[in-house]
């Protein structure tokens, strides 16, 4: 029990004799603050790549998806030139294409390949999908087998 008693008594000059060798707060240098950049997409700026989308077989990535159109103003449920994309489906004009494969060609360009069906017919088609550097710009272009002249479609609003 002396021992205790001792050792308690112990303890304050031990710590105060630690605390005698550590600088004094007044004498630290003073952190400098770095502002740390932000990216265009809400991250932070550090330099590093995107993380890639999870691809799910037979699913077209997150980024693609919504609603586009040949311009802002077309943006209407009836336009014509309206494509509505999701992860198994793309919704024309008139017709409706179930996917039945997605290749990724690089981080904004994929190829699906469908089944369009619509106007009581049933076609296998595939097109090929790119998206701008800011996600707001989709330009759509003939995949394997059609022949047309790409074209660009941008992002409707909610």
């Amino acid at each position: 029990m002396k021992q205790l008693t001792l050792l308690g008594s112990a303890l304050p000059f031990a710590l105060l004799a630690l605390s005698a060798c550590a600088e004094p707060i007044e004498d630290r240098p003073e952190a400098e603050e770095t502002m740390i950049p932000v990216e265009p997409d809400g991250g932070i700026g550090d330099g590093a790549e995107p993380l890639p989308d999870v691809v799910e077989e037979n699913r077209i990535p997150d980024r693609f998806h919504g609603s586009w159109d040949a311009s802002a103003e077309d943006c209407s449920s009836r336009s014509d030139m309206r494509l509505e994309i999701a992860g198994d489906r793309i919704r024309f004009h008139e017709s409706t294409g179930e996917v039945t494969s997605v290749a990724i060609d690089g981080p904004s360009t994929i190829r699906v390949a469908m089944t369009v069906s619509g106007e009581g017919e049933t076609a296998e088609t595939a097109r090929a999908y790119a998206l701008s550097d800011d996600g707001q710009t989709l330009t759509s272009s003939a995949g394997d087998g059609e022949q047309f002249e790409p074209f660009d479609l941008v992002r409707c609003q909610a």
